[in-house]
């Protein structure tokens, strides 16, 4: 007996099947975890994201950015925020200054750590040639280099500084390299999940 498939079916479920996957794969770069640090008895929950300025001129490629917090014995609590930019090979070194607007209140972060590198990545470029008995080789044509600039800051967040943010509706962070004017826009889920960071009890 023939079994015939409904057309309009099969393209729900193909088209379903797709948004989970695409939303399972952004997943990855917008993630809460928690654990427990027996060294320091205290209780850590991490969000890490990756963000993008939207402005196209700007010298910034990516920032990877990881929210901590850290509940201690005495349950007092500390957020730490670790940023990692990585720049055009070509822009200016960033200032070591950081903004966080929160709506549109302005909270310069006092930075704690600050580390610079220049990664250097250096590919070949091949090319599959035929030699006289037919067979296939690669030879090497030549080389291509993908330099940036990365730059890491580490800071802590004020308690002036969490109370507005739990009942924001825009966070964004700034930076400064030269002439440019960095701004990273945290997307409303990773707003959210900021949010459920500091509501969390442990």
């Amino acid at each position: 007996m023939a079994h015939y498939i409904n057309k309009n079916s099969f393209c729900t479920a193909l088209a379903t099947i797709s948004l989970l996957l695409f939303a399972s794969g952004c997943a990855t770069n917008n993630r809460l975890i928690s654990e427990t640090d027996i060294v320091y008895a205290s209780k850590r929950s991490t969000l890490s994201y990756t963000g993008k300025d939207k402005n196209r001129h700007s010298p910034l490629l990516y920032l990877d950015q990881s929210i901590v917090k850290e509940i201690r014995r005495d349950n007092s609590v500390e957020y730490t925020i670790y940023d990692v930019l990585a720049l055009k090979s070509t822009s200016f070194n960033i200032e070591e200054k950081v903004f966080m607007l929160v709506d549109n209140e302005v909270f310069p972060m006092k930075i704690d750590k600050v580390e610079h590198e220049w990664a250097k990545n250096i590919s070949e470029k091949t090319e599959d040639i035929l030699t006289s008995d037919s067979t296939s080789i690669s030879i090497v044509t030549g080389y291509s280099e993908n330099n940036k600039k990365l730059a890491r800051f580490s800071y802590k967040l004020s308690d002036e500084a969490i109370l507005k943010i739990i009942t924001s509706g825009e966070l964004r962070f700034r930076y400064y390299a030269g002439p440019g004017m960095i701004t990273v826009k945290l997307k409303k889920s990773t707003l959210k999940k900021f949010k459920a960071l500091i509501n969390k009890a442990a």
